[in-house]
C-alpha cells in the first residue's frame, strides 16, 4: 500500500472551495481597483489637459506681449492646487524661466526635476504636439505642452514648453478606499452563501462517502466478511453512492472465495521456484508486477530483498542499445506476430558491468477477450559466448581512437539503406575540421587526438539512433542520416538546418590542457534520393566533393553536391598540376595596390599575386590560392612572393621611393610552420631589406591555435621590426582576446563592411565601432575596397587612417606604381579621380 498522504474529502473540498473563492475574490478586487484607478486618472488627465490648453494660450499671449508678470500670476494660481508638484515654463535649452518654486528659476531642468525628460521635451517642441504621460513609478501625471515661438521677441531665449507634473497619489488612495468599502460588503454576503453550500455538501455527499470508506477499511480486517453483517446500510440521497455500496458487497463475496484459492496456489508456486535452479521470472501484465527468483537476482549480484518486483526493474537493467530491440520483440510476441519470445540482450550487474542473457518466455494466462495477462520465462547467462563474437565484430567495424564506426561499417550501412530504401530521403554529411593540421603541428598529435575524441563525443551525444556516425580519416567525420521524410523539399530544408547545427556544435570552444581552441568545420552533403543508381563509394565521393567546395568558399561553410562540382574538381586537379610548374615557367608575377592616407598620398602598398598561364591566360587568385593552400604549394609560393617583394623594395629605394610599409599576405598554414619566422627574417636579411618596411597580413584563421605560440612568433617579428596586420577583420574568428594580447599594428576593415556604408544605420554604426575600438587599442585602420566618394567621405569623417580600393587605384605593375607614387603628392583628394 502506498504511504503517500491523501487528504480527506471532508477537508479537501472546503479548502479547495475556499481557495477558489479567495482567488476569484482577489482577482475581482484587483480588476475593479485597476478599473477605478484608470477611470480616476483618465478624468484627471482630461481636467489637466483643459487647464493646460488655457494656460498655453495665456503664456503664448503673455510672451508675445512681453508680460512675464501675468505668467507668474497664472502659475501661482495653478500652484494653489495641492496636487501640483511642478509647474514650469522652459526655454529651448531646458532652462527653467518660470516656476511654482522660485529657487528653480534659471536652473537646468534635468538637474532639478527628477521626472523631466529632455529628449521628450525636444520632440514635443519640434512636433508641436502636446504629450501627457502617466508615470506609475512617481504616481504622477507629466504634461509637456509646446508654446508658439514665432511671436517671441527674444530669439536667443525661446520659451518653447510648459512642463507640469501633477501628484495623483491622493487620487488613487481615495479610489482604492471606495473599492475596499464596496468589497467588504460583498465579501460579507458571499461568505454566508459559501458556508451554506459547504454544509449541504457535507451532509448529503461527504458524510455518506466517509461512512462507506470506514466500512471498507474495517472489512479488510475480517477476511470472512468484508462488511460485517452488524453494519447498517449507509443512507444516501445520490444514486452513485448507493451503487458504490452495492459493488462493495459483491466484491466482498468474490474476495472471500478467491483468497483461499490464491493462498493454495502461492504455496505450490513458491515451493516449485525455490527448489529450481532456473532463473525464473513471472510477469503480471495487468499490474506490471514481476516475480523474480532468488537465482535470477544472484545472477546479477543482488540479494533477495534488493530488487523491487516490478516490470520497470527489468527495463531499467537493460542496456540502452539493446532496450529498443528487446521491447520490440516482446511487443511483437504479445501481439501474436511471433510464435515464441526469445531475445539475447545485456542486463546491468550490480557491480556496474553488463552480462549477456538469453531471455525466453511464454504466455500462460489470458483474459475473457483473449488478451494475455500473465507471462512466465527464464534467463540464462550467455556472456562468454557473446563477448568473444562481439569483440571481433567491433574491431573490424569501429575506429580505435573514437569508438565510432569506420569506413567499412559506414559502407555496410549505405548498402543496407540501398537494399531497404522505402522512398525516404536520406543524406550523407562529410565533416572536415578546418586547419586541423595546424593544431597537430603546433600542439602535438596527442592533443590533436583529444580534440578528435571530443568532437566524436559531441556528435554522438547530439544525434539519435537514426544517424550513423563514422570517422574516416584523421580529421574527417561522416554522418549518415537515414530518414529525412518523404518530401524532397522538406528534406533539403532539414539538411541545411542539420549542417548549421553541426557547424555551431563543433564551433564551440574546446578546452585542452587549460588551452582554449576554436575550430570551424567544412561540411559536404550528398542527398541520397537516387540510391538505385549509385554505389556507396560514389556517394562518399560526392559528399567529399561538396566538402571541398565548402572549403573553397572560405571554410566554416557547407555545400550540397551538384554535378557541377565534378567539373570544378577536375579543374582543381588541373590547376594543382599546372601550379607546380608555374614558378619554374615564370608564370607568376606581382602587382601592387596603393594604400593612401587622408590626403591621398600613397604611403603603403599591398603585394598581390597573379598567375598568367601560357595557354589559359590570367587565372584568378580566388581559383588557385585555395588549391595551393590545400596541397602545400602555398609554402613554396609564399617564399617566392617574399623574395620578389624584397627585390621590389630594393628597386624602390634605388629610385628614391620611400614607403611606410609593404604588406604581404601570409597563409595560416605557412605562418604556423615551426621555423617560418626564422626563415622569413633570414630571407629579409639576405636581401638587405629593412625589416620595419615589411608588414605581414594574416587572416584570423591563423590565430585559432595556441595563442601562446602565436604571441611568441609575433613578438619575435615585432622585435625584428616587422609589423603585423589582421586582414579581412570581422569575417573570421574576431576576438577581443586576440586584439588585447597580440602585438598587432593595424586592422584591415573587410570590403563587406565598406560596401554596406550608407545602406542603413546599423551598417554605419558597425564601421564606426570597429574604427573606434581599434583606435582605443592603439591600432591603425585600413579600409579595404573603397569604391565611391560617399564611402571615402564617411570614412574620413570617422577618422579612418588609410584607404585602399578601386576609388584610388587598380592594382598596378611596378613601374605604374612608382609613377602613381610620384604623382600622388600632387593630387588634391577633394577632386580625386580613379587612377
Amino acid at each position: 500500500m502506498s504511504t503517500l498522504f491523501r487528504p480527506s474529502l471532508a477537508y479537501g473540498i472546503p479548502v479547495f472551495t475556499s481557495l477558489l473563492y479567495l482567488c476569484l475574490i482577489t482577482a475581482d478586487y484587483l480588476y475593479e481597483r485597476n478599473e477605478k484607478r484608470q477611470e480616476a486618472i483618465t478624468h484627471e488627465v482630461a481636467h489637466l489637459d483643459l487647464h493646460l490648453v488655457r494656460m498655453q494660450h495665456i503664456v503664448n499671449s503673455a510672451l508675445a506681449m512681453q508680460d512675464p508678470a501675468r505668467i507668474e500670476q497664472e502659475i501661482a494660481l495653478a500652484a494653489a492646487d495641492l496636487g501640483v508638484m511642478v509647474y514650469t515654463v522652459l526655454n529651448n535649452q531646458s532652462i527653467i524661466r518660470f516656476s511654482n518654486h522660485l529657487v528653480w528659476r534659471d536652473s537646468q531642468a534635468n538637474h532639478i526635476i527628477d521626472g523631466y525628460d529632455f529628449h521628450l521635451h525636444r520632440r514635443v517642441a519640434a512636433e508641436r504636439t502636446p504629450q501627457t504621460v502617466v508615470n506609475t513609478q512617481r504616481l504622477s501625471i507629466q504634461a509637456y505642452y509646446p508654446l508658439k515661438t514665432q511671436y517671441q521677441h527674444n530669439q536667443k531665449d525661446i520659451h518653447d514648453l510648459i512642463y507640469v507634473e501633477y501628484d495623483i497619489s491622493p487620487l488613487l488612495k481615495n479610489s482604492d478606499h471606495h473599492v475596499q468599502v464596496s468589497f467588504i460588503r460583498f465579501i460579507g454576503v458571499s461568505l454566508i452563501g459559501l458556508l451554506f453550500f459547504l454544509v449541504l455538501l457535507h451532509v448529503y455527499l461527504i458524510r455518506p462517502l466517509r461512512a462507506l470508506s470506514v466500512q471498507a477499511t474495517n472489512g479488510t480486517k475480517y477476511s470472512n466478511d468484508f462488511f460485517g453483517f452488524h453494519e447498517q446500510p449507509v443512507l444516501a440521497v445520490f444514486s452513485e453512492v448507493v451503487a458504490i455500496q452495492e459493488h462493495l458487497r459483491d466484491f466482498s463475496n468474490m474476495l472471500t472465495h478467491s483468497k483461499k484459492q490464491l493462498n493454495d496456489s502461492q504455496i505450490r508456486w513458491l515451493f516449485a521456484v525455490e527448489i529450481s535452479e532456473n532463473r525464473i521470472w513471472d510477469w503480471n501484465l495487468v499490474t506490471n508486477e514481476v516475480f523474480l527468483s532468488e537465482s535470477w537476482k544472484e545472477m546479477l549480484g543482488y540479494d533477495a530483498d534488493e530488487l523491487t518486483h516490478e516490470f520497470n526493474t527489468w527495463q531499467e537493467l537493460l542496456h540502452p542499445e539493446d532496450k529498443p530491440e528487446a521491447l520490440k520483440n516482446l511487443k511483437r510476441y504479445l501481439n501474436n506476430e511471433m510464435k515464441e519470445f526469445e531475445s539475447i540482450h545485456r542486463l546491468k550487474h550490480k557491480q556496474g558491468h553488463y552480462i549477456w542473457v538469453l531471455d525466453r518466455g511464454l504466455v500462460v494466462e489470458w483474459d475473457d477477450n483473449g488478451a494475455p495477462i500473465r507471462m512466465i520465462g527464464t534467463h540464462a547467462n550467455v556472456s562468454n559466448d557473446v563477448s568473444n563474437q562481439q569483440a571481433i565484430i567491433h574491431q573490424t567495424k569501429h575506429d580505435i581512437l573514437t569508438g565510432l564506426a569506420n569506413r567499412r561499417a559506414l559502407l555496410d550501412e549505405i548498402y543496407a539503406l540501398k537494399r531497404h530504401n522505402q522512398h525516404h530521403c536520406s543524406a550523407l554529411f562529410v565533416i572536415d575540421l578546418d586547419n586541423f593540421k595546424i593544431i597537430n603541428d603546433t600542439l602535438g598529435h596527442h592533443r590533436g587526438d583529444r580534440v578528435l575524441i571530443k568532437v566524436a563525443a559531441r556528435l554522438s551525444s547530439h544525434f539519435s539512433n537514426n544517424v550513423v556516425i563514422a570517422r574516416l580519416a584523421a580529421d574527417e567525420f561522416v554522418l549518415l542520416v537515414k530518414s529525412l521524410g518523404e518530401d524532397a523539399a522538406a528534406a533539403n530544408r532539414r539538411t541545411v538546418v542539420l549542417a548549421s547545427q553541426i557547424r555551431q556544435m563543433i564551433g564551440r570552444s574546446f578546452d585542452i590542457d587549460n588551452q582554449t581552441l576554436n575550430i570551424s568545420v567544412s561540411v559536404g552533403i550528398c542527398m541520397l534520393d537516387d540510391l538505385d543508381q549509385m554505389e556507396p563509394e560514389q556517394v562518399l565521393q560526392h559528399a567529399n566533393l561538396a566538402m571541398h567546395r565548402a572549403k573553397d568558399k572560405g571554410r566554416d561553410a557547407y555545400a550540397i553536391y551538384s554535378h557541377e562540382m565534378e567539373v570544378m574538381a577536375q579543374n582543381s586537379l588541373w590547376i594543382n598540376n599546372e601550379l607546380k610548374k608555374a614558378i619554374a615557367k615564370e608564370e607568376l608575377s606581382l602587382l601592387f595596390q596603393p594604400i593612401v592616407d587622408k590626403h591621398g598620398v600613397i604611403v603603403c602598398a599591398e603585394v598581390l599575386l597573379r598567375w598568367h598561364h601560357a595557354e589559359k591566360g590570367l587565372i584568378s587568385p580566388d581559383d588557385f590560392l585555395p588549391i595551393a593552400e590545400g596541397s602545400g604549394l602555398i609554402e613554396e609560393i609564399g617564399y617566392w612572393v617574399l623574395k620578389e617583394t624584397c627585390h621590389f623594395i630594393g628597386r624602390l629605394k634605388d629610385q628614391g621611393v620611400e614607403l611606410a610599409s609593404v604588406a604581404i599576405n601570409v597563409s595560416a598554414r605557412q605562418f604556423n610552420q615551426d621555423l617560418y619566422v626564422e626563415n622569413m627574417l633570414a630571407e629579409i636579411a639576405e636581401n638587405e631589406v629593412a625589416a620595419d618596411i615589411i608588414e605581414l597580413e594574416l587572416t584570423e584563421y591563423a590565430l585559432i591555435t595556441n595563442l601562446d605560440i602565436i604571441k611568441k612568433k609575433m613578438n619575435m617579428l615585432q622585435e625584428a621590426g616587422v609589423s603585423i596586420a589582421i586582414d579581412d577583420f570581422g569575417t573570421g574568428y574576431s576576438s577581443l582576446n586576440y586584439l588585447q594580447s597580440l602585438p598587432l599594428s593595424r586592422l584591415k576593415l573587410d570590403t563587406t563592411f565598406i560596401s554596406k556604408i550608407g545602406e542603413n544605420e546599423a551598417s554605419d554604426i558597425i564601421v564606426k565601432a570597429i574604427i573606434n575600438m581599434a583606435h582605443s587599442l592603439n591600432l591603425k585602420v585600413v579600409a579595404e575596397g573603397v569604391e565611391t566618394q560617399a564611402q571615402y567621405a564617411f570614412l574620413q569623417d570617422n577618422n579612418c587612417d588609410t584607404f585602399q580600393g578601386y576609388f584610388f587605384s587598380d592594382p598596378l605593375s611596378e613601374q605604374a606604381f612608382i609613377q602613381a607614387f610620384l604623382n600622388s603628392s600632387h593630387i588634391n583628394m577633394s577632386k580625386v579621380v580613379r587612377l
